[in-house]
């Protein structure tokens, strides 16, 4: 069986990716999974590297990876790819084009902060089992768990959410913002009925977090003992309890197993899955003030501690 690949002037390098940086045509045998990724500076390089090894090691054949700059479409690449091969995309910009045009391809997205139709993948949105099972073990007390979101976000299933949540004797409420200015309000709003009892999810999309919310936020959560805890681990850098984020080798070795089964014909049940394999952070410092005892027992359910100062 052959393909035809869109490959740099010049060809494969000796680490195996190919970048399109020209329009020659080159006939090859078919590969198995394809990997689409941009071509970044780092840090970002790195977060999709890793990404990229987890898919490798997960995939059970040979993976061949392909890097796109930011003035490169996908889109005619995977036209002409064998309709057997999966092909496995990375990141928005790339997985908005690619799933726009190629429905009929066997797709996959990955890192992705948005939720796709007719694809498979995982997106950066922490499942809320994951949620559920972190909160109570820090944060004992918590009794409700607030989102401020686009009325248009579909990365949660908050029905699902609010069931999850409510088997941890946890509620969810959701308050709705169409912009960053009505969620400056919203949040406005919300902090002074705040108490030790609650916790803010700052969402990796649509929460409407700039820095100066998030300075607001982080003080009034000081003043009043309310959590905050994000799936942005520099905001415990900045002095969130906690973050709940991708453990992107991990989530690339899910990837790579997802296409692997959808290459033997075994479809995952849900197409859009949210994120199971995370890193833990928590700000020690916060975790003080909060009178949160880190016990060793903990401590062990933790990837990183940044510590007080």
């Amino acid at each position: 069986m052959v393909s035809v690949f869109w490959l740099a002037l010049a060809g494969l390098s000796s680490t195996g990716v190919v970048s399109l940086a020209g329009a020659a045509t080159v006939a090859e045998e078919a590969i198995d999974l394809v990997i689409i990724y941009p071509e970044v500076r780092e840090p970002f390089a790195r977060i999709f590297e890793e990404v990229v090894r987890g898919a490798e090691e997960g995939y059970q054949q040979e993976v061949r990876r392909v890097s796109m700059a930011d003035n490169q479409s996908p889109v005619d690449f995977v036209h002409v790819l064998d309709q057997s091969s999966p092909v496995l995309v990375l990141g928005n910009r790339l997985a908005r084009q690619v799933t726009e045009h190629n429905a009929d391809r066997r797709l996959i997205v990955g890192a992705v902060n948005s939720e796709y139709n007719n694809v498979f993948g995982i997106t950066l949105v922490p499942d809320a089992a994951v949620v559920a099972a972190k909160l109570p073990l820090l944060v004992p007390d918590v009794r409700t768990v607030h989102i401020v979101t686009n009325p248009d976000n579909n990365l949660l299933d908050f029905d699902h959410v609010t069931t999850v949540l409510q088997q941890q004797g946890i509620e969810l409420s959701i308050h709705r913002a169409e912009d960053v200015r009505v969620a400056a309000g919203v949040y406005r709003d919300l902090m002074p009925t705040l108490s030790e009892q609650d916790a803010v999810w700052i969402l990796p999309k649509g929460s409407f977090v700039n820095n100066a919310v998030l300075a607001i936020l982080l003080h009034e959560s000081w003043e009043k003992y309310f959590v905050v805890f994000s799936s942005n681990p520099i905001h415990v850098k900045r002095g969130a309890l906690f973050s709940i984020y991708p453990n992107n080798y991990k989530m690339g070795l899910s990837l790579g197993r997802m296409a692997w089964d959808i290459a033997q014909g075994n479809s995952p049940q849900r197409q859009m899955q949210a994120l199971e394999d995370v890193f833990i952070t928590v700000n020690e410092r916060t975790s003080n003030h909060l009178g949160i005892n880190l016990s060793d027992d903990i401590r062990s359910h933790i990837d990183l501690i940044l510590p007080a100062r």
